[in-house]
């Protein structure tokens, strides 16, 4: 810092900055005490998912949230997964659906549950929230082409806000501002910076460091609103975020697709389009396009 910088600094400006550190601890230490399941099960399954354990072992701790077996039961029944005689038993399910996504899933549940919050007026914007993460997720799948990374795709795409959602349950007041903001095209960050000294990304970082996301995942929640993503994954999120805001889904305003975060995904202008067509505007019938994923993911799980 230079001499003349550290001029400019006074005892307000010190004052500001400690309590904006204050108010994002506070807000990260309330979601963290919330009863989102049971969070050392999911952790579990997610690490047991990723070294490839037998699948008797993950139903063992997939039992132990009755929320997350729910969830993979509708996902191994759903048109997704192909599946053509009812599948009632877990191990079965978890077979279905393969580890990477069970693993993925597991990682992303506590960040839905915050979603699930008791009635104060603002039930529908968090159910806004909702949608527009199950739809980013499934058209962040689909651009990085399945496989493991497309299930890493989907589960970023599912919890890049979880900053917001816990603005909309432990700064009421703010999130309120935020979506006025919004509907006036504001960009939130921007709204952010001034309202709270931090945005939504940085509140969704710190908390997914605390839950021990892997490293890409959080990367993912950093970057999904930066200049320029650090990662394919962040860039892919980044994408399918605008082309989601862009059919006015969710409670963001509309942006314009960067080149940088199409340089980042290797995903050209005209394929990125493309994919938020097919999955998002209306077909002959007038009819938007229902991806199967969406009916089993759109419960909160």
């Amino acid at each position: 810092m230079s001499v003349a910088e550290g001029v400019r600094r006074g005892p307000m400006d010190e004052l500001r900055e400690r309590l904006v550190l204050e108010l994002r601890e506070r807000l990260v230490d309330q979601a963290l005490s919330l009863p989102l399941g049971n969070q050392a099960a999911l952790s579990k399954v997610a690490e047991l998912a990723e070294s490839g354990a037998e699948v008797d072992d993950i139903v063992s701790q997939a039992l132990l949230d009755e929320g997350f077996v729910a969830m993979l039961l509708r996902l191994a029944n759903s048109a997704a997964s192909a599946s053509v005689t009812s599948i009632n038993d877990l191990n079965t399910a978890i077979s279905r659906l393969g580890l990477s996504l069970v693993g993925c899933l597991a990682i992303s549940a506590p960040s839905l549950r915050l979603l699930a919050a008791p009635s104060d007026g603002l039930e529908e914007p968090r159910r806004e929230l909702h949608r527009h993460g199950v739809l980013t997720g499934i058209v962040a799948r689909e651009l990085a082409e399945g496989g493991k990374e497309g299930d890493r795709a989907l589960a970023a795409g599912l919890v890049h806000n979880v900053g917001l959602s816990v603005l909309s349950l432990h700064a009421k007041s703010g999130f309120k501002k935020l979506m006025a903001a919004a509907e006036q095209g504001d960009r939130l960050a921007d709204v952010e910076a001034k309202l709270f000294g931090f945005t939504h990304a940085e509140v969704g970082t710190i908390l997914a460091q605390a839950w021990q996301y892997p490293e890409e995942l959080v990367a993912a929640i950093r970057d999904h609103d930066a200049p320029i993503p650090s990662s394919r994954l962040a860039a892919i999120v980044q994408i399918a975020d605008l082309l989601v805001r862009e059919r006015g889904i969710g409670i963001e305003a509309r942006g314009e697709i960067s080149g940088a975060a199409l340089e980042v995904a290797g995903i050209a202008r005209v394929d990125a389009l493309e994919v938020g067509a097919s999955l998002l505007d209306p077909g002959e019938d007038g009819q938007t396009p229902r991806h199967p994923l969406v009916a089993a993911l759109e419960t909160v799980a």
